[in-house]
Order: C-alpha cells, then structure tokens, then sequence
C-alpha cells in the first residue's frame, strides 16, 4: 500500500509539473544616481549688501572721465558643513548684463545714469553674467572672494543711486 501512494504521489507531481517550463534569462537593469548633499550658505552670505560708497557716497565729478571707477570694496560669500564627500563646489553668476561691459559688469537699476556694477574674482578675473567660478572644499567648507566697485566705461556719470541685483547658483561635486 505504501508503494501504491508513493507510486500515485509521483505520478501526480509529474502531472503538475508537466505545465511548467524553464524560460530564457531576463536581465534587469538597476540603476541610480547618489549624490552629495548640499552644503549651506553662511547665514552671513544670504541677501549680502555690498556697500560701493559707505555713507558720504562718491562725488559725480570723481567718475566723469570714461573708465573711472569706485575705489574696490572686497566681500566674501561662504559655504558651510559641507558633506563628507563633496570637494568642489561651483558658482554661477547671474543678472542683467551691463550693455557697456558684459563681461564682467551688471546693469545699475538705480537713478545714476553712464554707471554700471563691476564684480571681479581676487585675481582679477570677470564674473559677469553666466560666468562661473569653481572652488574646493576644504574642512567641509569654502569662502570666495570678490571685488566690486562703480564702474563708467562711458563717464559722464550723474549723480543718483547705484543698485544692481545678482543671483549666485551653487552646484556642488
């Protein structure tokens, strides 16, 4: 009797079995991206007001000639607790051109006509719009600095307020 189950449970299974088959190997393909976290803007760099003149502001007269200019003022921007991880980190510069000199200075939205905003790198080196500028991380943080000034390609400059707005975009490696 035993062999009889024995014999039927094994017929069984083989009528069970019967309907599977093996199929050719599929291959899945997974796939991501990890990435570094951001580090933090200094609070002391967020909204920053660079002041050209300081309070007595600057005389018309000292800017008539064409290429005057504002003494320098030099400020920093920062990042901060920077992830284990990230090495570099690169600023975009962004805002409206000044027509006379796009390659490193930004149209003045105030009141002062024939003068512009100049921003260069401590080398020297233009960050007008879309320039970038490329840094490492070092500490888990890094400071840039810049120079920045009120600039007449034309002269000519009349008296008025000088503003211009640009927008720093951080991407970071």
């Amino acid at each position: 009797m035993i062999k009889r189950i024995y014999g039927l449970f094994a017929l069984a299974l083989m009528f069970i079995t019967g309907g599977i088959q093996a199929a050719d190997p599929v291959t899945l393909y997974v796939n991501g991206k990890v990435v570094a976290a951001p580090c933090q803007v200094d609070s002391a760099s967020v909204e920053q007001v660079v002041d050209l003149f300081g309070p007595q502001g600057i005389r018309a007269s000292s800017m008539y000639t064409a290429g005057s200019g504002s003494p320098f003022v030099m400020f920093n921007f920062s990042v901060i607790n920077c992830p284990a991880g990230t090495v570099k980190t690169t600023l975009q510069f962004n805002g409206p051109a000044d027509d006379s000199q796009p390659e490193d200075s930004y149209k003045n939205s105030g009141t002062a006509k024939n003068v512009a905003v100049q921003l260069l790198n401590m080398q020297g080196g233009p960050l007008g719009n879309n320039k970038t500028l490329t840094g490492d991380i070092i500490n888990r943080q890094a400071t840039f600095y810049f120079l920045a000034r009120a600039f007449s390609k034309y002269g000519k400059v009349t008296p008025g307020t000088v503003n211009s707005v640009v927008v720093i975009t951080l991407t970071w490696q």
